[in-house]
């Protein structure tokens, strides 16, 4: 996978490492230059078949879970639960090495199934939006501890309280670490 830079120059970047889903939607990790530890800084970018190349945003994956929730509402919050619950199993990435060969353990095809019926409701796999939540975990704990990010976080606790959607959507689209 790559994406242009604007550098007017029309330069390219490429992934270093790309996980395809099922639905053959692409999501490629590149090598960033921010944070508390640049070089173990990601890039994340994804590729629905026959469309361009995308930067996820939180909001984006939200109202996809806020569309899957009015539709099947207990399976929606222990899906939400799973990803909150991996915040807490999920490490940041502890070197070089760690970061280029970037596996993602908690979501696995196994470890989703059971919420696969969600597939059904809104754009987004199960399987995308746990790799992609997976990945932004990694990237979110990339921060020093003494002021780490809390945005991903926070965002899904306000979603299994089943917070107003004013609350969640401002969560959402927040920039920066709070």
């Amino acid at each position: 996978m790559e994406y242009p830079l604007r550098d007017g120059k029309g330069t390219k970047v490429h992934s270093f490492k790309e996980f395809l889903m099922e639905d053959e939607t692409k999501i490629g990790i590149f090598k960033g230059s921010r944070g508390h530890n640049p070089d173990l800084d990601i890039i994340i970018k994804y590729q629905e078949k026959g469309k361009r190349v995308r930067t996820p945003k939180h909001i984006h994956w939200v109202i996809d879970m806020l569309i899957k929730k009015e539709h099947n509402k207990e399976l929606s919050l222990k899906f939400l639960k799973y990803l909150r619950d991996m915040y807490e199993r999920v490490d940041g990435f502890k070197n070089k090495e760690d970061r280029d060969n970037c596996e993602l353990k908690e979501t696995t095809s196994e470890k989703l199934k059971k919420f696969v019926e969600l597939n059904q409701y809104g754009e987004y796999s199960v399987e995308f939006i746990g790799h992609l939540i997976e990945l932004m975990i990694k990237m979110e704990k990339n921060m020093p501890e003494d002021n780490p990010a809390r945005v991903f976080k926070e965002l899904m606790d306000s979603m299994l309280k089943e917070e107003e959607i004013f609350v969640i959507v401002s969560k959402a689209t927040q920039i920066g670490r709070r």
